[in-house]
């Protein structure tokens, strides 16, 4: 892959700046996509454009003309930019992080945020120049994905840092995607945060999440504008293989509390111009590839129906990707790993196959709990499942995927939380065996065999993980005040034990297989006493 470093970028900027400027009364920009081929961030006279490439200004979708050129309407507020095409690969900074993009602003933020965001363009270029560098084109590939991070300071970066960034090394990914809630509230830490996950090598891309916002603003217009300063557009769109990679922005914030003197509600919801966007985009996708939507609120989850906790207009969205045959959805938000085949139950009334995944946090359960011997909390989410983060393996328009627990064994999951290490033989009948299958889905098969006995199937239960129940409430102190409880999940599958068990030690194999054909096991070994 190419990459472009920190100069190069920097010499790309020169490059667009050095053009000469006209008022922002005109209406439309120009410009044009090119191919790089000594990377320096410069149009040579030996450079071409490059055509059917698409950009956007986040509501209209162009593609370029045979030399590479776009005409496109300039509005307040929005960025222009390249939808990455599979076969070339974007400039990144310092950081890796893919600049494809110009914001235009005519008044920037606020004077008031707390957090530097937008400086005003009272003037424009008349023309945009955008580098692509030719990259090697696959079908086959792997990305890592991370919900959310949430680091409230420069300790929970490195918590960050050591805990998850550090296995990711071991994975051979073209991406790295955090699904917002990247910070805690705390912007500054964007800086830090980029310059760990940097260290990757590889494109590192961002979802907005309601932690990443600036609070003191009236309404959602200016939320974003520190995000936007760092990271680009907050919705946009790019491809790899026959994967089209799309990145929304469902977080709708509706403006600071002044009578409370705090940060005002949100809710999950696409404005208009987004999906006026989404239609446009998706008509220059081939109808074969695969679309993952990539957003930090969820299009749906049994966790909750609060209009914070899901995509309120997701019959919006569900009207403009129907006639897709390839469908991926995946967000962060709610701490919990949660894997669901959308139905009519929330609207989803199309035969295709749509699985939402919500892949867990990056931070457990907000770097909580009791700390390892490294000084990193264990943070296991609230559903028990441990912190970590996934890669997803896509061949053509399929996908498989893989969770990988934070400072743990890659094949760890599985908790076995009952029986415990012993178990009196008087209570055989009422203790049932319980385990949580942290990345189960809804076809998943489990089974469990003690000793040499027949391997027999277990039931699927909507409770709470006793493991995590009797963790939280011995570290009570270690959790956030407002914790209050363990999360009831869908994940978990019981058994009774066999009532005639003898007295000694047993072992308990549990073997499952998910709708994926993945296949997980766990041992465990316990005593039954007198």
């Amino acid at each position: 892959m190419h990459f472009s470093g920190n100069s190069i970028f920097t010499c790309f900027v020169i490059f667009l700046l050095s053009f000469s400027y006209q008022f922002i009364a005109q209406e439309t920009i120009s410009g044009i996509v090119y191919e790089d081929l000594n990377e320096n961030g410069i149009m040579d006279s030996q450079e071409k454009g490059i055509a059917d490439v698409v950009v956007s200004n986040q509501r209209d979708a162009v593609v370029t003309d045979d030399d590479g050129n776009f005409s496109l309407p300039l509005i307040e507020g929005r960025a222009v930019f390249v939808t990455k095409p599979a076969a070339y690969a974007a400039p990144v900074d310092e950081n890796n992080i893919p600049q494809f993009s110009f914001t235009y602003s005519s008044q920037g933020s606020p004077a008031d945020l707390k957090f530097k965001g937008l400086s005003p363009n009272t003037e424009v270029p008349d023309r945009l120049y955008f580098p692509l560098y030719k990259d090697d084109y696959r079908e086959s590939f792997k990305v890592i994905f991370s919900g959310d991070p949430q680091q409230r300071d420069s300790i929970e970066v490195n918590y960050f840092r050591d805990d998850v960034v550090a296995d990711m090394f071991a994975q051979d990914a073209r991406f790295y995607l955090a699904l917002g809630d990247i910070a805690g509230d705390n912007l500054s830490i964007f800086e830090h945060y980029n310059n760990v996950v940097g260290q990757l090598g590889i494109p590192a891309y961002s979802v907005p999440g309601n932690h990443d916002e600036n609070y003191r603003v009236k309404d959602d217009t200016h939320s974003l504008d520190t995000f936007k300063r760092i990271y680009g557009p907050e919705y946009y769109s790019f491809d790899y293989g026959k994967v089209h990679f799309i990145v929304l922005d469902v977080v709708e914030y509706l403006g600071w509390d002044s009578a409370g003197n705090k940060h005002g509600p949100y809710r999950g919801y696409l404005h208009d111009d987004q999906l006026t966007w989404l239609k446009n985009d998706l008509k220059y996708v081939p109808e074969e590839h695969l679309i993952v939507l990539m957003m930090h609120i969820p299009i749906h989850t049994d966790y909750s129906t609060s209009d914070n906790m899901i995509l309120v207009n997701r019959d919006k969205l569900f009207e403009i990707i129907q006639s897709r045959k390839h469908l991926l959805a995946l967000s962060g938000h709610l701490h919990v790993i949660e894997n669901l085949k959308l139905g009519p139950n929330c609207g989803w009334n199309n035969a295709t196959p749509f699985y939402s995944m919500n892949l867990g946090a990056g931070c457990g359960a907000w770097w909580s709990g009791p700390k390892d011997e490294r000084g990193v909390p264990l943070s296991y989410c609230m559903d028990g499942s441990p912190n970590g983060y996934f890669v997803f393996s896509f061949e053509g328009n399929t996908f498989n995927q893989n969770f990988y627990p934070a400072s743990q064994s890659a094949d760890f999951q599985i908790r076995v939380s009952c029986p415990d290490k012993a178990i009196l033989a008087d209570s055989l009948s009422i203790r049932p065996i319980v385990v949580n299958i942290f990345n189960a889905d809804s076809e998943t098969e489990v089974y469990f065999q003690i000793d040499d006995s027949n391997r027999s199937l277990m039931m699927r239960q909507r409770m709470r993980d006793p493991f995590m129940v009797d963790y939280f409430t011995k570290n009570r102190k270690d959790f956030p005040w407002w914790v209050n409880d363990v999360e009831v999940t869908d994940h978990i599958w019981t058994a009774n034990l066999p009532a005639n068990l003898n007295t000694g030690q047993h072992t308990i194999k549990i073997s499952a297989i998910d709708g994926f054909n993945n296949i997980y096991s766990q041992v465990k070994i316990f005593e039954v006493k007198k």
